[in-house]
């Protein structure tokens, strides 16, 4: 029994030792799967960030390939939507003038008013009717009176008339005794006389009609009994330029002595200009060879005068020369040129140009500011023509005040705006240079409203400066600087007495003459 017992205990005894083996080669292989699967799970690890890594080694080529066709595109877009402001831009969305319009199919940019058109209810309209004051015309040798009589002796009959004009050569004997010394004047058999000085002049320089068609224009008119030559006609326009000292000395000091002085200024072509020289100073007349100089027109101009100068560039030394504006002391108007902003006591910039460009910025670059701000403006227009025509001179103070801080407000809004506007978006640039201007330029562009006398727009100076692109339509160029210099001089003393209401054709008659106009 007792060996039985140490037989059974042994037994235990080694399945026990045999089972700690077991849990210890368990313990062992649960190691090793671990180990394994640690380096599994690593190895996965490994081959994943492998794979990623090729991958994205493999799609650099293509996303630096997107990344530049992106960037490509987007300069592509930005460049056709510069391209697109650039041509949808005229005259009536910016400050370029009407002449670069081409053939492009320009919109009306007058703001509707939302009357009919035509004829307003009332209005009597315009018909041809006989001079109230006929017999005073007829007893100043003004007109004639005919009489055609269709009555067959009626005593009772209505009168029709017939208004007509009549052509006719006049030759004036003159005599003089024999040996008599003679003016000047009379050195040749036959001149012409002051009339057909006149009006040859007016239909040169006003009608701007070239000196080839008028000179087949007088023959026509008279059956081939006159025919002055084109240098003949020229020495009519270069007579009465020689005459007009005493009257552009006038036109200078009215000028001169106004509260508003509207200026502008345009350029011509001709086949020469003055340079000056450098040591001397003296002036030198330079002929271009093949082509034409660009010159400059510059106008000085109010309701009542009107002065052209000119000069062989755009710049302040031209101004000194000129010797209008370093002596003007009232207030400028002009279209923000920067030059003009150091002259005058006062500056006006032009609001219609102003409209005008911020209707571009509204159109081309969806700046929704700039269109608030352009009815602001039109806002303030019409208030000002509201209170003239209800005989107000000025702006009231409060209402002034109230505008005043409107305007603040509406620049402010427009600089948060724009902030939101990434650097490289397209318009950025051009809102942020006209908010910029705006205000800098605060108290120029708000002057017409804080001062009724001086105008909204500087469209006086540029309708006078018209005339001068017509001529040069008709004859291409002016071919000499004395040519460019007789008309502007001729210019200036037709516009003032047209705008003074003064008969032009016996005003320039009366230059031959040497009877003085102005006053």
């Amino acid at each position: 029994m007792a060996n039985y017992s140490k037989d059974i205990f042994k037994q235990l005894e080694e399945q026990t030792i045999k089972c700690e083996k077991l849990e210890k080669e368990n313990r062992r292989l649960k190691a090793e799967v671990s180990e394994l699967k640690n380096k599994l799970s690593k190895f996965e690890e490994d081959m994943n960030r492998r794979i990623s890594e090729a991958i994205e080694k493999a799609i650099i080529p293509f996303k630096e390939e997107i990344a530049s066709k992106d960037n490509e595109l987007s300069k592509a877009n930005k460049e056709i939507n510069r391209l697109k402001a650039t041509i949808n831009k005229n005259s009536g969305n910016s400050s370029k003038p009407p002449s670069t319009n081409g053939l492009k199919n320009i919109p009306n940019s007058r703001e509707k008013t939302g009357n009919p058109p035509g004829g307003k209810k009332g209005h009597k309209g315009h018909r041809l009717k006989k001079p109230k004051n006929l017999d005073e015309l007829v007893e100043k040798g003004l007109a004639e009176v005919r009489v055609l009589d269709h009555t067959d002796g009626a005593i009772d009959y209505v009168s029709r008339w017939v208004a007509d004009i009549e052509v006719k050569v006049i030759f004036t004997e003159h005599r003089f005794p024999k040996g008599s010394k003679l003016s000047k004047e009379y050195e040749n058999e036959m001149i012409y006389g002051n009339n057909i000085k006149a009006i040859s002049t007016l239909l040169s320089v006003e009608g701007i009609i070239s000196r080839g068609r008028l000179a087949e224009f007088f023959s026509q008119i008279t059956n081939g009994v006159l025919n002055p030559t084109e240098a003949t006609l020229g020495e009519f326009v270069n007579k009465m330029a020689e005459g007009l000292d005493r009257e552009i000395d006038i036109i200078e000091n009215d000028l001169l002595n106004s509260e508003v002085m509207n200026v502008d200024e345009t350029p011509m072509k001709c086949s020469q200009r003055v340079e000056y020289d450098e040591e001397t100073k003296e002036p030198v007349v330079k002929t271009a060879e093949g082509s034409t100089y660009s010159v400059t027109v510059r106008n000085h101009s109010n309701e009542s005068t009107t002065l052209y100068t000119v000069n062989s560039k755009k710049d302040m030394e031209g101004i000194e020369r000129d010797g209008i504006l370093p002596n003007f002391y009232g207030t400028l108007s002009h279209d923000h040129d920067k030059k003009f902003y150091n002259y005058g006591s006062n500056n006006g910039t032009c609001g219609a140009h102003l409209v005008r460009e911020l209707k571009g910025l509204y159109e081309l670059y969806n700046s929704s500011w700039a269109d608030d701000m352009r009815h602001f403006m039109l806002q303030l227009n019409d208030h000002k023509n509201h209170d003239l025509l209800q005989g107000q001179a000025q702006c009231n103070p409060d209402t002034l005040k109230l505008y005043d801080g409107l305007y603040d407000n509406l620049i402010q809004g427009g600089e948060d705006e724009i902030n939101k506007v990434k650097a490289e978006e397209f318009g950025k640039k051009e809102v942020s240079k006209m908010l910029k201007r705006l205000k800098i330029y605060k108290e120029n562009y708000l002057l017409f409203f804080k001062d009724y006398k001086v105008p909204f727009t500087n469209n006086l100076s540029e309708r006078d400066l018209r005339p001068n692109k017509t001529k040069q339509k008709v004859s291409g160029c002016f071919r000499s600087w004395k040519g460019i210099k007789t008309f502007t001089k001729n210019r200036s003393f037709i516009s003032t007495v047209k705008k003074r209401g003064l008969n032009v054709l016996d005003s320039i008659k009366n230059i031959f003459e040497g009877t003085p106009v102005l006053n």
